[in-house]
């Protein structure tokens, strides 16, 4: 099924370059979500122990402060960072949670000071990286929709576009050889009423 479409001029296209990679993914996807990319061994192995101390001591005190579902979003905050397929977000998450739940009930502040600190700067570490990665591929991106190579690749998945879905027969026959057809329209089977 063929269609016309209103594409942009060539010079609107390269003008639009920089708002089509900006909005292709999130930043945080160009780069690494292992948490171990983002923050040294010994801080994240830190990080896992001063949660587990949080945790231990700050069930007790929700207890006592007959706040026993709190344990139970702690714990679930607690399970999400410890996962073995935790990603940045769920380690630093997980750990911020613990320590705002350690601190609600005054459980070793400097702690959970300290596992908040982590937390961020695993985040912080991460989101800057991520900027700087997404700078790059817009700058590549830029400079590439220049090119008159890039303007040919984009015309030809315009006609590709223009000329709809394309259907390609393959047929296998007995002696173990194929044939294979040039590409159709596809026309989709219409409803028998």
């Amino acid at each position: 099924m063929p269609r016309t479409i209103d594409w942009p001029t060539r010079d609107e296209w390269q003008a639009k370059a920089e708002q089509s990679e900006r909005t292709s993914c999130f930043p945080r996807q160009r780069v690494s979500s292992d948490p171990t990319a983002w923050v040294t061994a010994s801080e994240m192995t830190e990080g896992l122990k001063l949660a587990a101390k949080l945790v231990r001591a700050t069930r007790i005190a929700l207890g006592k402060a007959d706040r026993v579902a709190d344990r139970y979003d702690m714990n679930d905050w607690n399970r999400r960072a410890t996962d073995e397929d935790a990603d940045v977000d769920d380690v630093a998450s997980g750990w911020w949670q613990v320590a705002r739940y350690a601190r609600s009930v005054d459980v070793q502040p400097e702690a959970a000071d300290r596992l908040a600190t982590l937390a961020e700067a695993m985040r912080q570490t991460r989101d800057a990286a991520a900027e700087e990665a997404t700078e790059q591929a817009v700058a590549k991106v830029v400079a590439s929709r220049a090119t008159d190579a890039e303007w040919e690749k984009e015309l030809h998945r315009r006609t590709r576009t223009e000329e709809g879905p394309q259907v390609t027969t393959i047929t296998v026959h007995g002696d173990g050889s194929s044939t294979v057809s040039e590409p159709v329209p596809f026309h989709p089977p219409w409803p028998n009423y």
